[in-house]
């Protein structure tokens, strides 16, 4: 009987993470008991994962290390390529009570949202999701795009992140559930939101912005 798999551990969470930096191009070797490459259904024995800087250089099993690389042995655990996400908002939490979370929106500052942002970016990318599409990102009575700010950070290495395809603004309807002011009272917020922030009804609500 196989032994229950220990972790799963994404070929690109190291680079991410501890063993950093693209423009660093030290030779790192990973390697493990066993490798899911995706290719197949089987487990790869032995699994070895060739990396110099940020490119993969070669994958299989019972591989010779290079002489000058560091070698991390991860033991009796499983490597396999990064996970994506076709679906996230990594700028928000939206677990727990949400008519809670929206009224602490309202006090949320822009700058501590994006602080708060980066714990959920390094949580996604060391739960093995190497690559994001984050479809949406709002802040209250607000065109800052902390989505934007994210991805740059993390592209720039400032923070740990999964690469993410960002597409700053949701589209929605008047009232739906990307309409920040949804539920509160008339113009609590100012002006009721329109194209310019992703919200529109039918396509010549949204037609308005390409004239």
């Amino acid at each position: 009987m196989r032994k229950k798999l220990s972790f799963i551990i994404g070929f690109a969470i190291a680079l991410g993470t501890s063993l950093v930096a693209a423009a660093d191009q030290a030779t790192i070797v990973l390697k493990a008991a066993r490798m899911f490459d995706g290719k197949s259904k089987a487990l790869v024995p032995n699994g070895v994962v060739i990396v110099q800087g940020n490119k993969i250089l070669d994958v299989g099993s019972n591989m010779s290390a290079p002489n000058d690389a560091q070698v991390i042995d991860f033991g009796d655990a499983t490597i396999c390529p990064g996970f994506m996400d076709g679906h996230t908002h990594l700028t928000m939490d939206f677990s727990g009570d949400y008519n809670a979370r929206r009224l602490h929106e309202l006090d949320l500052n822009v700058s501590e949202q994006a602080i708060k942002a980066t714990t959920y970016a390094r949580a996604t990318v060391e739960a093995g999701f190497t690559t994001v599409r984050d479809l949406g990102s709002r802040v209250v009575a607000s065109r800052e795009f902390v989505d934007i700010a994210l991805r740059n950070s993390i592209n720039k290495g400032v923070i740990v992140g999964p690469r993410m395809l960002v597409a700053t603004k949701g589209i929605g309807a008047t009232g739906g559930h990307f309409d920040p002011t949804s539920g509160f009272r008339d113009f609590l917020f100012g002006r009721e939101p329109d194209y310019t922030d992703g919200i529109g009804d039918g396509p010549g609500g949204f037609a308005k912005g390409a004239g």
